[in-house]
């Protein structure tokens, strides 16, 4: 069987595998992806050392109870947020209501290969969120597709966010192939950014040519969050040279028109804890991270009564030379 049951922390996971591919999902953790990897190769995904995986707590903190690692989806906002136009309703969650969400889910086999989906009806607005992932027997690729439906009653506005948080070490590098500014969203120990700046990519974050390169670890360090058109191409490249690996993200720029990037290089934590040293990769539709503030950018979107939103993204798990 392309897929079976396995204990990840001591909760129930689903382990999909094809070729050279296995992702572990954690179901009652809002369909938390916990493992995203080849075979024998290095693990993608990021995983906090100081909060383990744990049920959920609707209305709880995201980034002191849930930033456990891992892929979690962020809707209708990501950070916590007072709904525009809505004056007087209570905030949106941080990180959005699905990671603290039941989701209902099934896994199945297609063509040789597994799939899961799985879809969750929202609590503050009326609409049903799925998520189906696929893999295939061919190539080395997982793909998710999305599909956002109103089910009735008045419109509202939404933004929506991948959220991989990835393993990175010095050395490692990213590209975003056709891009070349972005625009900064947070900052923290660069007093050289602030909010709204509109700075060259990579090198007004810190890299040189095309690449920016995760700098060596050091006693005090920094965190940006900055956001990019896809562009033409809707490419996003990490590649780890130690280990000769590289994780791809494609998906239409017409369906996903921005990525958000969070480059914590030892720049950032919750209060009291030891500083993260990670990346999170957001294909989204949507910036910044504020429904609110996604409003100012113009970049908010509005889902209305029977209307249904759909869109797909594919992440590659590569050799360096494929």
């Amino acid at each position: 069987m392309p897929f079976h049951q396995v204990s990840v922390s001591g909760l129930p996971g689903i382990s999909l595998r094809a070729g050279e591919i296995e992702v572990v999902v954690i179901p009652s953790l809002g369909l938390k992806i916990g493992n995203l990897r080849r075979a024998r190769g290095r693990e993608w995904l990021w995983h906090n050392p100081e909060i383990p995986y744990a049920p959920p707590l609707p209305g709880a903190s995201y980034v002191e109870t849930a930033d456990s690692g891992g892929w979690d989806e962020c809707f209708p906002t990501v950070g916590p947020s007072p709904v525009p136009g809505m004056p007087g309703e209570p905030m949106l969650p941080d990180h959005g209501e699905l990671w603290s969400a039941r989701w209902e889910s099934a896994v199945y086999e297609r063509d040789g290969a597994p799939a899961l989906t799985g879809s969750v009806r929202g609590i503050r607005f009326p609409y049903e969120f799925t998520r189906e992932i696929s893999l295939d027997t061919r190539d080395p690729v997982i793909r998710f597709a999305y599909r956002l439906r109103h089910l009735g009653g008045e419109a509202f506005p939404w933004i929506w966010s991948s959220h991989p948080i990835l393993n990175v070490q010095p050395g490692t590098t990213l590209e975003l192939p056709g891009v070349a500014q972005v625009r900064v969203d947070a900052a923290h120990h660069r007093p050289d950014l602030e909010v709204d700046d509109v700075v060259l990519w990579p090198g007004g974050v810190g890299g040189r040519g095309d690449v920016f390169a995760f700098p060596e670890r050091a006693a005090s360090g920094w965190a940006v969050k900055v956001f990019a058109d896809a562009g033409s191409q809707g490419r996003a490249i990490v590649t780890d040279p130690r280990r000769g690996e590289r994780l791809e993200f494609r998906f239409s720029a017409g369906e996903v028109p921005q990525t958000g990037l969070w480059i914590n290089c030892g720049g950032w934590a919750p209060s009291g804890r030891e500083a993260y040293y990670n990346l999170a990769l957001e294909p989204c539709i949507g910036a910044p991270d504020r429904l609110d503030r996604a409003a100012e950018w113009g970049l908010a979107q509005t889902l209305r009564p029977e209307e249904e939103r759909s869109w797909s993204v594919e992440v590659w798990v590569l050799e360096q030379d494929e």
